[in-house]
This record gives C-alpha cells, structure tokens and sequence, in this order.
C-alpha cells in the first residue's frame, strides 16, 4: 500500500544516522580486513595519513583512544605512542630559533629553581627582534609552567617560592608592557580562563581543545605586546576587543554583514526612486512618480505598507536616509552560520574566514575573564542577545571552532596545518614592522572606518600571507619534526613523513614514495591562489566570489517543483492550523511510491540548498526570515508549514530562499554581461521561474563538475620534503567554465509561488479586488431563507463555505462575468461537481459570480450562529482584545438602535464579515489602536455602506465587536421567530 511504502520511506530517513553509522563501521571492518591481510604496515600509515589531514591529530588520537569506535588496529605497533613520551606539538616552535632558546632557558630556570638562565637570554637578546622576545617569553612561560599542570608526565613547579621569583622577574624587568607583563602573571597562575574552562589548563583536557586555547594564547600574547592602547597600530582593534571590550560597544565589528541600502541608493538612480518605511523601521521603494497606488504587506513583519491614489499609508512614513548597519556580533548562533567561507566587502572568501578567526580569539580571550564589566560589555555586542545565564565564553568559542573548520576548507589544509599556518601568521605580526593607522578611526564607528581597517589588515598581513601559504606551512612542519621535543613522537613524524622512507617491504606495489601523502587542489586552494591577479582573470574571480551561491542553484528547479505540487494541492484548502499539525511525514504517506520518492528528494534539496545559503539569505536576502524562524531545516516531523511558500511564519524560509537564489542567478548574470562583457542584459533572453531547468540556471555539483573542470587544469608535482607543487592554467579554466556553466544561461523572471490560506480568501484587500472585478449583489431574502433551509447540518454549512472560498480566490485573481451562474462556474470553469460543492439546490440554481459574497457572508452566519448555539467558541480566531462584555446602559443604547435599523439582517452579516476579515488574531498588532475606535467609524472605513450604520451609539467600541454581533443576531432571529431576546 502507498501509505505502507511511505512509512518505510520515513523510517528511513529517521534512521539515516544510523545508517551512515553501520556503513562506516562496515567500510572500517574492510579496512581492517585489508591492513591484516598486509605483510607490511605501509597501506595502514597511508590510512591515518588521510585521516589525520582532516581532521588533526588531537582528534585523531582522541578517536584511537575511546574504545567505542573499536578503531585501535589503525595504529600500527611500530607507531605505537610509549608511556612517558610528551604527545603535545609545541606549534609555537613556528617562531623560529629565538623562541627556541627562550624556551629552554624557561626549562632550566624551573628545573634549577632560578631566574638566572631567564637573565642570561634577556640580556644576550637581539635588540633588533623588537616584539619576538617578549612574545617568545610570555609562550615558553605558557608552555614550560602552565601547560605543566596538564601533563602528568612533565616536571611540576617547585612550588610557590620559585613562582614568585618568576612573577617577581617578569614584573621588573621592563621588557614586557604594561598588559604584557599581567598577562604573564595570569598565565604563570593559571588563571586565564577563570570564565571559561577551555582556556584554562587543567588535566584531562584534550589534544584540541589545548591546541585551540593555545592558539588564543599566542594571539593575546602578540596584542597585549604589540598593540598597546592609543598606539595606533593596526591590531588595537583586537585589542581592545580582548582586553577592553567596553570601548567596542557601538562598534561595526570586522568581517559583520551591513546594511545593503547605501549601496542599492547608488545603484539606482535617485530622481525616480522614493523610499519608505513601514511602521516597524523595514524600509521599501516606490519607483517613478514615487506616489504609493498599491498596497502590499512588508516583507519582515507583514504589516500593510505602500498607499492607494497616491496617498501613503498613514502609519508609513518617509524613510531616513541614515545607515542602518547593526553594531556588535550579529552572526548568530555558530551552528547556523553558513558551512562556507563567505565574502564581505572586499574581503574574499578566505580572508574573511581568517579574519573571523582572529575576531573570535580576540573575544574568547575576553570572555574568559572573571571581570564582570567585560562581560557584561560582551553581552551587549552580542545580537540577537543570548537567553539570560548563557555562557558567553562558550558562545564565542563554538564560532572559534567553526572558523577553524571553514577557514580549513576556504584552503583545502587539514586541521593541523591550519593551526600552524596561523601560528606563523601571528608570528609574522610580532615580526611586521608598521606604522600608525594615522586618522582611521579605530573604534570602527563608521561603515566606512571598517571598510578600510579591513583592506589595511588584508593589504599588511593577509596578501603575503596566501601568496605563500603551501611553504609556509612546509617550513611549519619541518620545524614541528626537527623539535628535540618531539624525536621520539614516532606517530606525528609518520603522518607528516618526517623521516626517510625505508626500503620497500614486500613488493614494489608498497613502496613508501608510492604511498606518501598529497594533498589536494581545491576550489579553495583556487580561490585564495587568484586573488592577486583578480583583475586578468575577472570572470573566473567573480565566478569564485559568488561560488558560494551559485552551487545551491542545482537545487532551484526542484524547490520550485515542490512549491507547485504543494501550492496545487493545499492553496485555499488549507487553513494556518492544520497546516501547523500536518506534519511532513504525513505528507510523504499520501503520495503513490514513485511520487513519494520524488516529493522526498524535492524537500531534500530544499534542506540543502537552505544549509549552503542560510547565512547569506538571513543577512543579505531581500526577504528576511522573522528570528523565530531562521533554523529552517525540514525533518519528517516537522510542520508542512515548513514548506508551504507563504509570505509569513515559517513559510518565509521557502519564499525567501527561491527570492534568494533567483537574485543569485540574476545578480551573476548581471555582473558578468554588463560588467565584464560591456553587453545589456535587455538584450539576454529570460525565461520563467516555473519553467526554468537545469541547463538554463548556472546548476553544478561541486564535487562532480565544478572540481573535476578545476583539477582538469591543474599541475602538480609531488618532490620528498617539499609537499604538492600546485600550479593553474587560470586562462584555459576560465574560457571553460565560461563555456559550461554561463554561456547561454537566460535570466529568470521571478514570478512569486504564494500559497493562500483558506482564511486569507477573505481578507480586506482581496474582497476589494473581488468587488472591483464582478461588482457584488445581495441575494434576495427569499432566496436566503431557502437556502439556509436547505442547510440544517453545520458539517454541509462548513462544506459548502469552503467551497465559495475557493471560488472566490479564483475570482479575486481571473474575474468573471457577474451574471454567470455560480454552479456553473464551478463545473467549467474550476473542474469541481457542484452538487458536491454547493448542496443547496437552491444555491446552484439562483446563485450568480455577484452573489458569492453575499451567499457566503449568509453562510458564515449560519455557521457562527450553529457553532454559539452550541456552546462554542466562533470566534477563536479573533483577538480577545474585541471580546468585551456591553454594560447594562450601552445593551439599552444598542437595543434602541436596532429598533430603528431597517436592514437589521443585512447589518448581522456586515458586521461579522468586518470581524472575520479584520479582527483576526494575527492582525491584532496592526488594529491594536482599534480597540477604542466607535465601531461605526470602524465599519465605515471597512466599506460598509448600509442605511443607518453612521447613526450607532458612539459608546460601542470596537472592543465590544463580538457582543454586539451577538447581540443583533439574536434580536434578529427573535424577530424572525417572534421569541423574547
């Protein structure tokens, strides 16, 4: 059965995890398998080789070690770690020979219990290595006595007598600044990460962790030596973020999206385009005469916005031109950043990572302090603000983490190789010798100021830097093995083949230089390798630059698909709450196999292409999903509002995602024909958004096209010591990728897929355009009480109501002719059995297109009159705020009014549709100011017109809504039937 083959097509993907789980073990056991049957351990040193460069070897020896994986065979006896041997990489041997002597004066001074090896490097210290001693000192006293208290196996201090001969020493000497020389004192206690224990050693900690907090060490030892407050160099910027935090408040911190509206200003031209804001700050544009003749809801918060006849809506008003960037750290949450490297301003992709990377140090590092001020000056650059009692710190260090993962993957290095490389990156800081950012204004006040700190950072520290990344981190590794430290570490000098190769054991086909590791070109590796010659190369480079959009494009035509099935199916038919309990699973169980299968592989493109673009659609998409509905990513139990495209809730994500990579589509397009090729892009076919394929988008699968063309022109050559030689033919790259994935591509024409709730068929502004397309009439009383007569079941009454509301969204959107009958229309014109649809007899043979409004607001009594008579709620929908009881004087005004109104009935109806239409739980923001309207001025600017209604009491308010419909309705079936109200 269908359901049963959705059910196991659910089961499914609730087990995928595990899955995967079962063929990794599976795929681990072959391997195993494979490295037993080996007379020699080659094949198996290749394995943790490929390992290890993904994922580090702190991780990797944390895997080996937790006897859950069962992975202890990957490690060869020959590489097996003894007892006693220190397993910690010193990264900071990176620094070169001067931190090495320093170093070992540390070791010495503590094993003899004095300063005096310490006074014998200060003194013989090279004058000219400004910076580097300090810095050098302040790491072997990171290494050689804090990190101490973590290893067992090391020596421990001689105790509190030789500490303070220590602290006594780097107080006096005068070599360290002033921040410097605390910042010594704190890591000779051991007390850096007071706020956040991952800074702090401790035992038991792991390889990572340590590796990370040692990183954020030697960054905060540079700042505190280099960058000094009122300096003026270039870093203060990180320094004050890491010491002093409260100066930063009103920053526009590095690498932090901004406001797009400044540029879209100069991108348009100024005389025809006029801009607004909705009451809540959300700005739009009116074009040409720049007078509103349309309204439309906003697309953040969806109130109304724009005007008609060229007046502006009241509650709108001219927008300020003023920058609207958002101070602080607006990211996020790290695990709902973006799983690639991104570009800002004129940051590329890699530097942004980068400079990322050095953000978050810089605030771990002040996070990790027990000074309530700082932290209490983080909490307010963090937005939106973190639930009361978070951690700030551990905040700040999940970003740490993924910075280090999508930095990792910008440049194709490995986790260890990232950590050297920054290690030397900092160290070519201390070394830099730079001049005082004279006039910039390093409080980053300004989108400007920040704007040109970020070229200077990237133009001082980070073109150099990526020009030579491959040998630097060569050089790193060479001098992490020639370590007297780590001689004996017989694991890390395999993996980074430290050593000569011995001689073939057991065939050629094992040979040690056949089965040394390579790394690999990437797209990454590709991309930081052209910045510097962006300008020849300017299609690849802008190609490179938008990449990571363009590649969730391969997923349009099925989120499209998707939207159409699910539009077909449930628009008008489907009301907000169902919506939310209709979850996905149910959905995948109502479709045959084949349909199940391809509606399962729709919504998994959805959760993919959302994965790639999720951060750069939140802060740079037109339409901006509302905070409470960023997460986004669709599992079976989830909602099917998840994926119903509305223009609210969570159907925001799906509309704004399409939004999204239509404008990527077309903003690349735009950028390569008008600004590369000098040709206008009026003159470049387009073609529909529903009609859009493959072959016409800018579609590609990163794995199985884009890199292929990418290593199809790369040559590389692979010499013992020296790593992979990379090089590109960046001119043929170029002609290719322009033939394959541009050439030829039209642009889309973004034609919005909006699904309509059932309650929605009735709101104010598609009632008006009903009327404006068939101009409406009341049926004849007669008429009316037959076909209520007709109708006793509220079950028919319900049925029949959703059948006109369908009717009327066809009609609001395609018109009619007025004096068509409404059965009739429903047969021809919308394939729908009237006598199923409309069960009054009487409904189907009098009733007329101009009629629907009133046989409907009939029917919507009936129903609301049935639901009371019950003792139900009929107004569940309506905002509580205009449920207020009538007092005894304001019953007597209302009863002696409606003594006197002649169309009493007619005046019922009226009155519930304006509450039905208007007073909606979800409009109750909008007409809060409502509430203490006269309820005749409410229903005059709603339109209605009826004889007499000016004349209500001005004491009935809006508030008093749903008692005096009550009210009426009663009196005027009292009338009908001659009982007592």
């Amino acid at each position: 059965a269908p359901t049963g083959r959705a059910s196991q097509h659910a089961d499914n993907l609730e087990n995928s995890a595990r899955q995967r789980q079962q063929i990794a073990h599976r795929l681990a056991q072959a391997a195993n398998n494979l490295c037993e049957a080996m007379t020699s351990p080659t094949v198996q040193i290749f394995l943790i080789k490929e390992i290890v460069h993904r994922i580090g070897l702190d991780r990797f020896r944390l895997a080996i070690a937790d006897p859950t994986l069962e992975l202890e065979w990957i490690v060869p006896d020959l590489l097996r770690h003894d007892e006693g041997e220190d397993a910690i990489p010193d990264r900071f041997i990176v620094l070169g020979e001067s931190y090495r002597t320093t170093r070992e004066a540390v070791t010495n001074a503590v094993l003899s219990s004095s300063t005096r090896p310490l006074e014998e490097v200060v003194t013989n210290t090279d004058r000219s290595l400004k910076h580097v001693a300090p810095v050098g000192l302040l790491l072997s006293l990171y290494r050689e006595v804090t990190m101490c208290q973590a290893e067992s196996s090391q020596f421990q201090p001689t105790g509190a007598e030789y500490l303070a001969k220590l602290r006594d020493f780097v107080g006096r000497r005068g070599l360290l600044r002033p921040d410097a020389s605390r910042l010594a004192l704190q890591l000779l206690g051991n007390e850096q990460g007071a706020a956040l224990a991952h800074v702090k050693v401790s035992p038991g900690q792991s390889g990572m962790v340590r590796s990370l907090a040692a990183l954020v060490v030697h960054f905060a030892c540079v700042l505190s030596q280099c960058a000094p407050p009122t300096s003026g160099h270039p870093l203060e910027v990180f320094a004050a973020l890491a010491f002093k935090p409260d100066t930063m408040r009103k920053a526009l911190l590095p690498t932090m999206p901004e406001d797009d509206l400044p540029a879209i200003r100069n991108a348009l031209p100024e005389s025809n385009t006029h801009w607004y804001e909705c009451p809540n700050g959300h700005r739009y544009y009116v074009a040409n005469c720049g007078s509103p003749m349309q309204e439309y809801q906003c697309n953040v918060c969806r109130v109304r916005i724009g005007g008609t006849s060229g007046t502006l809506d009241t509650a709108n008003r001219v927008a300020s031109a003023a920058d609207q960037s958002e101070s602080g750290h607006i990211l996020g949450a790290a695990h709902l950043r973006s799983a690639s490297a991104v570009p800002e301003r004129d940051l590329n992709p890699a530097s942004c990572a980068l400079m990322r990377i050095l953000l978050h140090m810089s605030l771990v590092w002040a996070a990790s302090s027990s000074d309530q001020g700082k932290l209490a000056a983080l909490a307010s650059i963090i937005h939106p603000a973190l639930p009361v009692g978070a951690n700030i710190g551990q905040f700040f260090w999940a970003h740490l983490e993924y910075d280090i993962q999508v930095f990792g993957r910008a440049v194709g290095k490995g986790f260890d190789d990232i950590l050297l490389s920054i290690h030397c990156l900092l160290g070519g800081m201390t070394n830099a010798n730079v001049n005082p950012s004279a006039g910039l204004d390093l409080r980053l006040s300004s989108r400007e100021s920040r704007r040109q700190w970020e070229g200077g950072i990237q133009r001082q520290y980070f073109t150099d830097f990526f020009q030579s990344i491959d040998g630097t981190v060569n050089d790193a590794r060479q001098a992490l093995h020639n370590d007297d430290r780590l001689k004996k570490d017989k694991l890390m000098r395999a993996v980074f083949e430290a050593d000569a190769r011995p001689a073939s054991e057991g065939g050629r086909h094992l040979d040690p230089y056949l089965w040394c590791y390579r790394e690999r070109a990437s797209v990454g590796d590709l991309t930081h390798r052209l910045a510097p010659q962006k300008e020849k190369y300017r299609v690849l480079f802008e190609f490179l630059h938008d990449e990571h959009k363009l590649r969730a494009l391969q997923y349009l035509p099925d989120i499209v698909q998707l939207q159409q099935r699910l539009v077909a199916r449930f628009s008008r038919r489907i009301d907000r709450r169902t919506a939310e309990a209709y979850t996905v699973k149910r959905l995948l169980s109502e479709f045959s196999d084949l349909d199940e299968r391809a509606v399962g592989a729709m919504v998994t493109a959805y959760n993919s292409a959302w994965s790639l673009v999720r951060e750069s659609l939140y802060q740079h998409g037109r339409l901006k999903p509302p905070d409470d509905c960023y997460y986004g990513s669709v599992s079976l139990e989830s909602p099917l509002s998840c994926l119903l495209p509305t223009a609210e809730g969570y159907g925001c994500n799906p509309s704004a995602l399409v939004e999204y990579l239509v404008s990527a589509h077309n903003g690349f397009l735009e950028k390569y024909y008008r600004g590369i090729r000098n040709v206008s892009t009026s003159d470049i076919h387009s073609v529909l958004l529903s009609d859009a394929t493959h072959a016409q988008l800018i579609s590609y699968d990163g794995s199985r096209h884009l890199l292929p063309l990418v290593l199809s022109h790369c040559h590389y050559t692979v010499e013992p010591g020296q790593g992979m030689l990379v090089q590109y033919d960046l001119a043929a790259l170029e002609k290719h990728l322009e033939q394959r994935f541009i050439i030829g591509r039209p642009m889309v024409d973004m034609a919005e897929i909006r699904l309509v709730f059932s309650e929605d068929v009735h709101n104010t502004s598609q009632m008006v355009a009903l009327r404006r397309r068939i101009p409406q009439a009341e049926l004849p009383k007669a008429t009316q009480h037959q076909i209520v007569a007709e109708l006793h079941e509220l079950t028919d009454i319900c049925s029949v109501i959703a059948s006109l509301e369908i009717g009327i969204g066809f009609l609001m959107a395609s018109g009619g002719s007025g004096d068509m009958l409404l059965a009739d229309y429903m047969e021809r014109v919308l394939k729908m059995n009237p006598e199923l649809t409309l069960i009054s007899r009487k409904l189907r043979h009098s009733c007329m297109l101009q009629n629907i409004l009133s046989a409907w607001r009939l029917l919507v009594v009936q129903r609301t009159q049935k639901l009371t008579d019950l003792g139900q709620d009929a107004f569940e929908d309506v905002a509580d705020d205009f449920k207020v009881e009538i007092d005894r004087e304001q019953r007597q005004l209302l009863t002696e009014w409606l003594a006197t109104l002649a169309q009493r009935d007619a005046f019922v109806g009226e009155l519930l549709e304006f509450i039905v239409v208007e007073l909606k739980e979800r409009h109750a923001e909008r007409n809060a100011s409502w509430v203490d309207w006269a309820l005749t001025e409410a229903l005059d600017q709603y339109g209605c017109r009826l004889q007499g209604v000016d004349d209500m009491p001005y004491e009935l308010e809006c508030q008093h809504a749903i008692a005096v419909w009550a009210f009426a309705a009663r009196m005027s079936r009292a009338v009908t039937t001659g009982a007592v109200v």
